[in-house]
């Protein structure tokens, strides 16, 4: 006798049926495979030199992009190297090279976004034009394994849900001033955990990511960007001041200790050259 499959399911699945009918390309659980044995090391080259002719270390200790004088040639160079990144099949490579190079290619994605949009105050301020304007990083900018990424892509599905431990956001610039800065050094699988090392403790010890109020010893300053990211430093205040306090002074430590009070703060102003 056959089955008889009960009226619900079955309108469920009906309903269902056209949206797995319209999906192409593989899901965002792709990011999840890796080759623990490989032996395969992603060539950055190309990165390390577009950094080394279009960004300097500014006296403030934020690094800055020469976005102004990037000569042809060397944009040229930006949009091959991410051709090529995209080409990379992610799966198989091991996890260091793994995160090196969406920490790479995001930083790439950024500049490549704002070069292409060049009079803007603030990356927030970039359109994306079209019927149905999206946030710069809401826009998908790469294709890679088949599967269109824009930079709220690749934090969302390559890095969140993969690396947990969150100090990947310290070697992400968006391209503001209250941002991590821009790496001058392109990451590599091999020392990628030390970079992000020197890359947390140079920006938590800067006042745009964590300052005293003056006068208000029971109250901190910190940048958005763990406020944005609460959930991937633990989910609450207390986890983002144990991370914070893991690459902090003696005296900064101590103030989270008995700090009571958060206040927000950013600068998403461009980090170009100011002459």
């Amino acid at each position: 006798m056959p089955r008889v499959i009960p009226r619900r399911p079955l309108l469920a699945a009906l309903v269902l049926l056209p949206a797995a009918a319209c999906a192409s390309g593989p899901g965002r659980d792709v990011w999840r495979r890796t080759d623990p044995g490989s032996k395969r090391v992603v060539d950055h080259r190309v990165w390390q030199v577009f950094l080394d002719r279009n960004t300097r270390d500014w006296p403030d200790g934020i690094t800055r992009v020469d976005y102004a004088r990037v000569s042809t040639a060397d944009r040229e160079l930006l949009e091959a190297y991410i051709r090529e990144q995209a080409a990379i099949p992610v799966a198989a490579l091991s996890r260091r090279e793994q995160l090196a190079f969406w920490l790479n290619l995001y930083n790439a994605l950024v500049v490549r976004l704002v070069l292409t949009h060049l009079i803007v105050r603030s990356p927030d301020d970039i359109e994306t034009g079209g019927l149905f304007s999206r946030r710069p990083w809401d826009v998908p900018l790469v294709t890679v394994a088949g599967r269109d990424l824009s930079l709220e892509g690749i934090v969302g599905e390559a890095l969140s849900p993969v690396f947990h431990d969150p100090r990947w956001h310290y070697g992400l610039c968006d391209g503001t001033l209250g941002a991590p800065s821009l790496r001058r050094q392109a990451f590599v699988g091999a020392d990628v955990d030390r970079r992000l090392e020197d890359a947390a403790i140079d920006y938590i010890g800067h006042p745009r990511a964590v300052a005293l109020s003056a006068g208000r010893p029971n109250s901190v300053r910190l940048n958005t960007l763990w406020r944005r990211n609460m959930d991937d430093f633990g989910g609450s205040i207390q986890g983002v001041f144990a991370s914070i306090d893991l690459y902090a002074e003696a005296e900064l430590r101590a103030a989270l200790a008995m700090a009571s009070k958060v206040e927000w703060m950013d600068d998403r102003a461009l980090n170009d050259f100011q002459i």
